[in-house]
């Protein structure tokens, strides 16, 4: 038997199909169950300019058009995975076995498969119990661009004598859309992303209080799947006319465009639209500007609009959000009457003012919106942590959101870390563990320890705080008997026990200090390969550390408290249904 887990990550193996039928088996990562709306009638859409309730509304690229392409698309496909000991399995229907032999056999690296250089055959990988066949799915969000990353998940094959993926990596495979044409045959269509990477089982499927008990047939790879090409975005005019589809496309690449074509009218009733670089990390605010931006070319309308905008603003139940996102449409000439309304009395009007400013790039508005982050009594205080997130042109926004990392509110402090991460923040000093394994984050924070967990888009974990660090008498073995941790009272740091999953023999006892940090390296950092010093780390995988450091802080092991990216363990699994009808991308 070939020892599959020695070949080279790199290789590659899937398919562009998938059987119908398939569905997530978790909702531990929190999909964004945002299906968009079919198209509206125009009847019910387009209004006169005197219908119109809002002159955020009147005027603008709204009433003209409906955006297809705001769905998450569902991709499917098979892969293999590969590093499980004896816990995969080489049965396989035999069409997927076929099909997944043919294009391993067209892949560079299988050219001298049998050869003495290159040994192993796509054969002998399929059929050692170290592999195991899987179907991936995953979601890639509406307006994604090539290159950017979503979450995936791996499920062993119905029927198939795989019994766990823990520990397992996948190798690049395919993923497209896949329709069912008639009860019996379906159609593929192009390849629309890849996906790879080491597998995330459930750490808390044995848990009493879990919303549902998942299998170690089913796994989770966090970032792994890679949008092949940019996600169709287009306008879809009410009423079809080439004259008002150039004159859309015409106003959009003005307000955006630089060096390339944003909006690209392919039709009477179509215009292309291309995600610009700059709004590549947020695409859904690209989207919110088109719609909001005004046609009318006469001289003058600008600031009359912004002043009719103003005077909106500040009655009852004004449409504050869309008319936000249309003072940032029309541009930074708006900055000398909206500043004047970030002082308001009003709450929603200063705070949203001051949001179209901030997004304009006004350092006033700065203050404006770090108080409503700083509020713990203001509505829009998450909203306003993850809008100074994303101001990254405005280097001063970082500071209140470092301020936040110290808040009374570990919400408040997990929401300031997640859009200084975003913005890159040079405060937090990140490790990587393992080349594959996940990164740690040390988050400067006078208040009280934390400890927290990402279970979706990156593997990552953050310790807020300084001298985090495990507390004797611990004693911890987790389910599988692949690590044990101890220490008592008299020892000097923390007793490390390991037992290789493939080969179930057990590594010398290791020690490290008490410090958490070094525990965590131990525990996840690469093992030594042949030759090298054998003092490195444990090669244990994201969800078991994850399940070994929550269970530490619950017997209070550890000074610290423990939060995972939802806030309750039961919600970790459950079923993640499609929702909404399938896009049309099969071409």
């Amino acid at each position: 038997m070939v020892s599959t887990h020695r070949v080279i990550i790199a290789l590659a193996a899937g398919l562009l199909a998938c059987t119908p039928g398939c569905q997530d088996k978790w909702n531990w990562f929190g999909k964004d169950a945002q299906a968009g709306k079919d198209a509206p009638d125009a009847a019910d859409t387009e209004t006169g300019d005197e219908a119109a309730p809002s002159a955020a509304f009147r005027d603008t690229i709204a009433q003209q058009v409906w955006i297809e392409g705001l769905r998450r698309m569902r991709v499917v496909g098979y892969g293999l995975v590969v590093g499980l000991g004896t816990g995969g399995s080489a049965d396989c229907p035999r069409d997927v076995r076929s099909r997944l032999l043919h294009e391993l056999h067209r892949r560079p690296e299988f050219h001298r498969a049998g050869s003495p250089t290159n040994p192993i055959t796509p054969e002998m990988m399929i059929d050692d119990p170290d592999t195991a066949m899987v179907m991936v799915e995953g979601e890639i969000p509406a307006g994604a661009v090539a290159g950017s990353d979503f979450d995936v998940s791996v499920a062993a094959l119905p029927g198939t004598q795989t019994t766990s993926l823990r520990g397992g990596w996948l190798y690049a495979c395919d993923l497209s859309v896949y329709r069912m044409l008639t009860e019996t045959a379906g159609v593929t269509g192009k390849r629309l992303a890849r996906a790879q990477g080491p597998v995330l089982l459930n750490p808390f499927s044995d848990r009493p209080d879990a919303a549902t008990r998942s299998s170690e047939r089913n796994g989770r790879i966090v970032g792994g799947g890679i949008v092949a090409t940019d996600r169709r975005i287009r306008l879809v005019l009410f009423r079809p006319s080439y004259s008002r589809a150039r004159a859309i496309a015409t106003r959009i690449n003005a307000r955006f465009g630089t060096s390339g074509k944003i909006a690209d009218p392919t039709s009477p009733s179509f215009i292309q639209l291309t995600v610009p670089d700059r709004y590549a990390r947020d695409p859904k605010r690209f989207i919110a500007l088109v719609q909001h931006l005004y046609l009318r070319p006469q001289a003058g309308f600008s600031d009359l609009r912004t002043r009719q905008l103003a005077e909106e603003m500040v009655e009852p139940d004004a449409p504050y959000e869309d008319i936000a996102w249309a003072w940032e449409g029309i541009g930074r000439t708006v900055l000398p009457t909206i500043s004047k309304l970030y002082s308001h009395e009003g709450r929603a009007v200063g705070y949203y003012a001051a949001l179209a400013g901030l997004r304009l790039g006004d350092d006033v508005a700065i203050e404006v919106v770090a108080e409503q982050a700083r509020d713990a009594r203001s509505p829009y205080r998450f909203d306003a942590i993850a809008a100074l997130g994303r101001a990254y042109n405005l280097p001063r926004a970082a500071r209140p959101l470092r301020a936040l990392l110290s808040d009374a509110d570990p919400a408040v402090r997990v929401a300031a870390y997640e859009a200084l991460i975003r913005r890159g923040d040079p405060e937090i000093a990140t490790r990587r563990i393992g080349r594959d394994n996940f990164a740690l984050d040390l988050v400067p924070s006078t208040a009280a320890n934390l400890i927290y967990v990402k279970r979706s888009e990156s593997r990552r974990m953050a310790v807020f705080g300084s001298g985090v660090r495990c507390q004797p008498p611990l004693f911890y073995r987790h389910p599988s008997g692949e690590v044990t941790v101890s220490a008592y009272e008299e020892d000097s740091g923390v007793t490390v026990l390991h037992k290789d999953r493939r080969s179930g023999r057990a590594a010398p006892a290791r020690q490290v200090s008490f410090d958490l940090v070094e525990l965590v390296e131990l525990l996840g950092s690469n093992p030594p390969r042949h030759g090298e010093d054998p003092s490195q780390g444990l090669g244990i995988d994201y969800g078991t550390v994850i399940q070994l450091l929550y269970e530490l802080c619950d017997m209070r092991a550890i000074n610290a408290r423990f939060v995972l990216e939802r806030p309750s363990v039961g919600e970790v699994f459950g079923p993640l249904r499609p929702e909404g009808r399938p896009e049309s991308e099969l071409e």
